[in-house]
């Protein structure tokens, strides 16, 4: 069965980003409620960050950043060299989490 995907973008890093529909559900019902119907600026992070870190604990994850009204938002980005990358998760806060600068705008 095909993924059904919310929507698939280019990163800054030269790869694609994909967020399906059933993890997008799974972030805004269990995870972070605070991101119901902000999937456009979940999109707009990844197309135009501020800035994006490799996580700390594992460097093959990239930490999306963009400011909001409520600090940044971070949109958390896995995957592997040998298909799309993918939304981990998402969500508002007031700090950026220590790692390695990979990009900045």
């Amino acid at each position: 069965m095909p993924r059904k995907l919310l929507f698939a973008v280019d990163s800054r890093l030269g790869y694609r980003v994909v967020l399906t529909r059933n993890r997008w559900r799974e972030i805004v019902r269990y995870k972070h409620p605070a991101l119901t119907r902000q999937e456009e600026q979940v999109r707009n992070c990844l197309c135009e960050p501020e800035l994006i870190r490799a996580s700390a604990k594992d460097p093959d994850v990239h930490l999306y950043y963009r400011s909001v009204e409520r600090g940044y938002l971070c949109v958390v980005v896995g995957g592997s060299d040998t298909g799309d990358h993918f939304v981990v998760t998402a969500y508002f806060t007031k700090n950026i989490k220590k790692g390695r600068e990979i990009w900045t705008g």
